[in-house]
């Protein structure tokens, strides 16, 4: 897989987008899939918290589903790498001033990278990108003093021993028929759980809450809200 990224990233990402596409999940016949993907999406929005005079960029728009359900902010800005997932970012309607750009997270754009965020928010990213400390590097630059960031990321240890269960009763693939089995063997280049993310983030960050979707005791997707560390 990193051999394989390294090639050539933004081909490969190109295509699980395709193949992977977030509008199937949020859109999913699947109750199941559709209620903690919604669910998350709702965590989110709350914790974000948004307001009127609030410049808010999310970091792996994909296809606008979490925009388009902002409806305060002084300005909105996704960046992603897909030029599929953009197109379909570019047909929604939105409810502020919006703005999309495509750009790699790991090393953001200029007009970027000139800018300040009061909030920044990243779902589902950190797992899909070949360098995730780089990202964080990243957003150091472009968050406010007093801003926050929300990441939220797949516990995938435990996503992984639900899909066990189900394909020992032969279930799984009735109940998920165009699931990958191990999305570490697609989509995910990195294995996310809590605490690893806790100590990619310890140098510059502190954690301000956590959220668990879709139950504390089934924590299949955690939601945290952050503040970045000064000296």
């Amino acid at each position: 897989m990193t051999e394989q990224t390294n090639k050539n990233f933004v081909q490969w990402n190109e295509a699980m987008a395709l193949k992977y596409n977030p509008e199937n999940y949020y859109k999913s016949h699947n109750f199941i899939i559709r209620f903690i993907e919604n669910l998350r999406k709702k965590t989110i929005i709350k914790m974000l918290n948004p307001q009127n005079d609030d410049k808010i960029i999310e970091l792996g728009c994909g296809a606008g589903n979490l925009m388009e359900a902002i409806k305060s902010a002084r300005e909105l800005v996704g960046i992603d790498l897909s030029d599929f997932l953009l197109n379909l970012a570019r047909s929604k309607k939105y409810f502020v001033n919006t703005k999309l750009i495509k750009g790699n997270i790991e090393n953001l754009p200029e007009e970027i990278v000139n800018d300040k965020f009061d909030k920044i928010y990243c779902s589902e990213v950190l797992e899909h990108v070949e360098h995730p400390e780089q990202v964080l590097k990243e957003i150091k630059k472009i968050i406010k003093k007093n801003g926050i960031l929300i990441v939220s990321i797949p516990n995938e240890n435990l996503i992984n021993k639900f899909k066990d269960i189900l394909i020992k009763f032969k279930i799984f693939n009735l109940l998920f028929p165009n699931l990958s089995v191990r999305m570490t063997d697609e989509w995910h280049i990195h294995l996310f759980n809590l605490l690893k993310f806790k100590n990619l983030i310890a140098n510059d960050y502190s954690v301000i809450k956590i959220s668990r979707i879709p139950l504390k005791l089934i924590p299949l997707r955690y939601v945290i809200k952050l503040k970045i560390k000064y000296a």
